[in-house]
């Protein structure tokens, strides 16, 4: 026990502090890990805990939205294996998506790096207002998908480039339209569509993390120690909807709607 505590006090957070003590910035990072991982399993919205953590540690706002690249990677690599020990699998179908997903991801991240922060905290707020109009005013897209599942067509695809473009540049709140365009529109149940998100969630990181890593926009030690509680967290979240069904993520949605919704409101205005 005390090598693993030896070696977690050895990360210092790269001189990184929010609450002047190591030990209590290690442990507030990891709740914040866990909390993200389990809410972007069930749903979506973990980022917007992780990155004001990141950002409350003294990162700038940029090196915050790619150091929490390394965390997402983790997850989404636990939830596929998890989804998939326990049978639940991607249609083929689906599979397609990540095509136009990487595509977006990939120009999505390469702008992100080229904004000056200044530039890019503004529109960070942007964005979370507009999702907070999306989130308040539309919750029925993630609560009442269509009796049948459905093939992808061109509006689909076309929507999938448009989330890459958003994953690779913000990241935060990217599960609320995968579950909106997953379960809203091609009509899988909400335990399959979060094994479905996770899986093009891991493709898309796969590509935009090295843009952000190639920028010299990520601090690992915060990025490890994130990690190391997401992890855990997806776990958590993973193991309690496939126990409970798609009826508890249902409910657990409506809640990280609405929370995020007004999270996003206050973040924008403050």
């Amino acid at each position: 026990m005390q090598p693993a505590l030896d070696a977690i006090s050895a990360l210092d957070l790269g001189g990184l502090s929010l609450l002047g003590n190591p030990w209590l910035d290690l442990a507030l990072l990891l709740v914040a890990g866990v909390a993200a991982g389990v809410i972007n399993a069930m749903a979506g919205g973990g980022s917007f805990l992780a990155i004001p953590v990141l950002i409350g540690l003294g990162l700038p706002a940029g090196t915050a939205n790619g150091t929490l690249r390394v965390s997402i990677l983790a997850q989404n690599a636990i939830l596929i294996g998890t989804f998939r020990r326990s049978g639940v699998r991607a249609p083929r179908s689906s599979l397609g998506l990540a095509v136009p997903i990487i595509a977006g991801a990939l120009g999505g991240a390469w702008l992100a790096t080229r904004l000056d922060d200044q530039l890019f905290r503004p529109l960070i707020g942007a964005l979370l207002l507009a999702w907070a109009v999306v989130l308040v005013v539309k919750p029925q897209r993630f609560l009442h998908p269509p009796d049948e599942e459905r093939e992808p067509n061109w509006l689909t695809y076309v929507l999938a480039l448009a989330v890459g473009v958003y994953s690779g540049f913000l990241q935060a709140g990217v599960g609320f339209p995968l579950l909106a365009l997953l379960s809203g529109q091609l009509g899988y149940d909400l335990v399959r569509a979060n094994s479905v998100k996770a899986s093009l969630i891991f493709a898309s990181t796969c590509v935009a993390l090295p843009v952000f890593v190639i920028a010299d926009q990520v601090a690992w030690a915060p990025a490890i120690v994130l990690a190391a509680g997401t992890m855990l967290g997806a776990w958590l979240g993973a193991r309690w909807q496939l126990e409970k069904g798609a009826s508890v993520v249902r409910w657990f949605v409506l809640i990280m709607v609405a929370i995020a919704g007004v999270t996003m409101l206050v973040s924008a205005f403050g």
